[in-house]
C-alpha cells in the first residue's frame, strides 16, 4: 500500500462501518450533515459513510473507524487494509503504445481501452497471492441515470473485463462522468474470488 496511509487516522471518521454487517441504512441524511468529501462504500452489502482521510496527487485514502482502510487512485481500487482479506499493491499499464502511460484507462475518455493490471493480495489465511490480467473497458454511448447519496447524475456506464491468467475472468462496473470522466460509482470484484465492493460518491473530493 502506498506510504500515505500512515496520516489517515488524523482525520474524521463518519462512521463504525457498522463494523461489516448487514446494513440497508441509506447514508443520503447524513452525507447530508457531513462538510468532508464523502462516500458510501459496502462490501457484500455491509459497509457505510466513510469521510476523506488524506489526498495525494491521484490517490485518496479512506479510513473506518474500525481502522479498515482503502486507497484509490483515480477513483479506482488500488489498495485496502484491515479487512479479513486485502488488496496489497494494483499496478496498471496500457496496452496501446499511443496511449498516455500517466493518464488511467478510465479517465482517458476513450470508449473502448485495453490495459494490464498486476494486483496482489492476501487471503483470509494471511497468503500472499499474485496474477496478471487483460482488462478491457468498453462505454456505452448511452447514458444513465444513477442515484448517488446527494444527487441523481446523468454518466456513463463502462464495462470492465478481467482475463486473469491462471484465475478465470471477473467482471466490474463503472459509472464515470461523461464530460471530465471523473468516476462516480464502481461496482467490481477487485480480484478472483474477493467479494464484492461498491462505492458512490457522496460529496466529490475534486
Amino acid at each position: 500500500m502506498a506510504g500515505g496511509c500512515g496520516g489517515i487516522a488524523n482525520t474524521p471518521v463518519v462512521s463504525t462501518f457498522a463494523a461489516f454487517f448487514p446494513s440497508s441504512e441509506d447514508v443520503s441524511e447524513q452525507a447530508a450533515e457531513i462538510p468532508f468529501a464523502s462516500i458510501d462504500l459496502t462490501i457484500e452489502g455491509s459497509g457505510g459513510l466513510l469521510a476523506l482521510s488524506e489526498q495525494s496527487g491521484t490517490l485518496t485514502f479512506w479510513q473506518t473507524s474500525g481502522n479498515q482502510a482503502f486507497v484509490f487512485r483515480d477513483g479506482y481500487l488500488d489498495a485496502t487494509r484491515g479487512l479479513p482479506s486485502n488488496l496489497d499493491m494494483t499496478e496498471v499499464s496500457m496496452s496501446d503504445r499511443d496511449a498516455d502511460a500517466h493518464v488511467s484507462p478510465w479517465t482517458a475518455g476513450r470508449a473502448d481501452m485495453s490495459y494490464r493490471v498486476v494486483r496482489t493480495w492476501s487471503d483470509v489465511e494471511g497468503q500472499t497471492q499474485s496474477a496478471r490480467a487483460d482488462a478491457q473497458l468498453t462505454c456505452r454511448q448511452e447514458l444513465e441515470r444513477v442515484e448517488l447519496p446527494l444527487a441523481t447524475l446523468t454518466l456513463q456506464r463502462c464495462d470492465e473485463t478481467m482475463r486473469w491468467d491462471g484465475f478465470g475472468v471477473t467482471k466490474s462496473t463503472i459509472w464515470r462522468d461523461p464530460d471530465d470522466h471523473r468516476i462516480w460509482a464502481v461496482d467490481t470484484v477487485p480480484w478472483p474470488g474477493a467479494d464484492r465492493v461498491v462505492w458512490r460518491v457522496a460529496r466529490p473530493w475534486w
